[in-house]
């Protein structure tokens, strides 16, 4: 996809988790809350934790903080990925 003759990336975040009980703990309580995330293969260029994250849209990503708060989900990070650079979120 072009915008204004540039490349068009969309920014994304992927949420890690410390075991793949919290990531499926996190997807359930996302559906049940109806926000949309995807789950993925964690990549390993990120980390070498849980086998599982949730990628998650800009538009989504405050209501899935909030989420993880709320329902006490441990993650072990957030990273954004803006299609220049990954760095982990501070939140």
């Amino acid at each position: 996809m072009t915008k204004d003759n540039e490349k068009y990336y969309e920014t994304y975040y992927i949420v890690t988790f410390q075991n793949t009980h919290e990531a499926m703990k996190a997807e359930r309580e996302a559906i049940q809350n109806t926000i949309k995330v995807v789950v993925v293969p964690t990549p390993t260029y990120i980390t070498k934790s849980c086998g599982i994250s949730l990628k998650v849209t800009q538009e989504n990503i405050q209501s899935i903080i909030k989420l993880i708060n709320s329902e006490n989900i441990k993650v072990k990070e957030i990273f954004v990925n803006d299609g220049e650079s990954i760095k982990v979120m501070t939140i």
